[in-house]
């Protein structure tokens, strides 16, 4: 059994953050097991290491769901970007792990959670989800940046069963990775990501 369950969401190309954010976390992907909920690409510096990044983890065992920009890369047709469609069509559109839903925009709560469909799971399409959570399940997503909430600089919204943890990476603020087990936020200015000479994002604990 895994020792800790971490998530992330929305890195949109700023793979130094997201190193610099498991380095933090002490990931160790024998002991700990790493959701990574979409949208690794466009926005940021470094799209393509960034998926190579997903990979590679992905290969050691994290969980990887496809986000609205993956979705946008299918429909491309320049050929650096048809190269990774056979990755992406791999990722997921929902994971459950105990009590926890992981899906990058949220879940249609109308349908079984092994009938959802990617293209709204990942808000590539409008629809309306996380309407009625199951009230014994806790619902992670990401999609939505954390200032459309009314939130400030790297906080994350957390409504009853709910928790959304987009802190503004693709628009230049904040990536941030949560420990879900030990209930700890860590989270790196993705704009400053170079002036690190040793990691040391910004550490705090989380409650529900």
């Amino acid at each position: 059994m895994s020792e800790r369950l971490l998530v992330i969401s929305d890195i949109h190309g700023h793979r130094k953050a997201l190193s610099i954010l498991l380095k933090r976390a002490k990931y160790n992907p024998k002991k700990d097991q790493l959701v990574l909920m979409g949208d690794y690409v466009n926005n940021g510096p470094d799209s393509f290491g960034t998926l190579k990044l997903v990979k590679r983890l992905k290969r050691r065992g994290a969980l990887a769901l496809a986000g609205n920009h993956e979705m946008r890369w299918l429909n491309s047709k320049d050929k650096k970007i048809k190269r990774w469609h056979p990755f992406l069509r791999e990722l997921s559109a929902v994971e459950v792990i105990g009590n926890y839903i992981f899906a990058h925009a949220g879940i249609d709560t109308n349908k079984p959670l092994n009938k959802q469909i990617k293209e709204y799971t990942t808000g590539h399409y409008s629809h309306s989800l996380n309407r009625q959570i199951p009230k014994n399940k806790y619902l992670v997503h990401g999609h939505v940046p954390n200032d459309r909430y009314g939130l400030k600089k790297d906080e994350i919204y957390k409504n009853k069963n709910e928790l959304s943890i987009d802190t503004g990476a693709g628009h230049n603020k904040f990536l941030s990775l949560i420990d879900l087990t030990g209930q700890y936020q860590y989270s790196v200015e993705v704009t400053n990501c170079l002036l690190y000479t040793s990691p040391s994002p910004r550490d705090k604990r989380q409650s529900r």
